[in-house]
């Protein structure tokens, strides 16, 4: 049997008798925790006592982004032991992911779960078949996916030469080890605060699962996405690519590794496309 974990910011507490308390009651795992991100005064404590249901545990924190809260995770998670599963605090499991992870958890280290509503969708780009689960009388296709994009035009293309794929849920069997998660940490805490959203937790943990030396995730289908709409969208190119390049850099020096180097070298690139695009658009205008 799994930890269920689920993390989320205090305004989407909603979601937790929204969709994760169906996560339970599908996956009836032995023990259920959420996380809950910009939690910093005790009328807030006062909130979620009430309203979170007791057979959840509640671990709070002011960590202000999903990478600081994904570090802490992990490094909670040794002391949690056993496999653990992390939902979207915005997504269902479907009732076949029961049977799904009886399969993969015998087999690979980490897997992850793509919802049904981005079947077919851009994560297909860096994604390879590699066969199909039986499931009883039903199959489910396998693939994996690559998480560092090595090729050349992956310098100049948009997203990240980092990416775990889809992580709508994901499954460790295996955890990065403490000192990992240490450096990594640091690297992200150099990243300006403001900016640290800006940084997918894909893109953070795909370069954990790179450097516990897993080249390719495999995934399948086995979730449904009800997506929150509380963002209002993308930050600026030009921000965006400040942050991944402050993350590269301070990476290349906890790592002295080239892919680091090459992530910085994209975004330094990105960063003087975008400053030229803005000049030109102070010009016309």
């Amino acid at each position: 049997m799994v930890t269920l974990v689920t993390y989320l910011p205090f305004y989407r507490i909603h979601e937790i008798n929204e969709y994760f308390m169906r996560n339970i009651e599908i996956l009836k795992p032995k023990n259920a925790i959420a996380y809950i991100d910009n939690v910093f005064h005790e009328r807030q404590r006062e909130i979620i006592n009430k309203v979170i249901p007791s057979n959840v545990e509640v671990r709070l924190g002011n960590w202000h982004n999903r990478n600081n809260t994904w570090l802490t995770m992990l490094r909670d998670f040794h002391s949690i032991g056993g496999e653990i599963m992390v939902v979207d605090s915005d997504n269902v499991v479907e009732p076949i992911l029961t049977e799904v992870h009886k399969v993969l958890s015998t087999q690979v280290p980490i897997y992850g779960i793509l919802n049904v509503e981005a079947w077919k969708g851009p994560i297909m780009a860096r994604s390879r078949k590699i066969g199909d689960i039986k499931l009883g009388n039903s199959m489910r296709p396998l693939y994996t996916y690559r998480v560092y994009d090595s090729s050349l035009s992956g310098l100049f293309k948009g997203g990240s030469i980092f990416f775990i794929g889809p992580k709508q849920v994901i499954t460790f069997m295996k955890l990065p080890d403490i000192e990992l998660i240490n450096k990594v940490e640091r690297a992200i805490n150099q990243v300006d605060p403001w900016l640290r959203n800006l940084i997918s937790d894909e893109t953070l943990l795909g370069i954990i699962v790179y450097l516990m030396g897993i080249k390719e995730v495999p995934w399948t289908i086995a979730s449904h996405h009800y997506h929150h709409g509380s963002t209002l969208g993308k930050g600026t190119e030009l921000l965006v690519a400040a942050a991944h390049y402050q993350f590269a850099r301070a990476l290349h020096k906890e790592f002295h590794r080239w892919e680091f180097m090459r992530y910085r070298i994209k975004y330094l690139l990105s960063m003087i496309k975008n400053l030229e695009n803005l000049l030109n658009l102070g010009v016309s205008s």
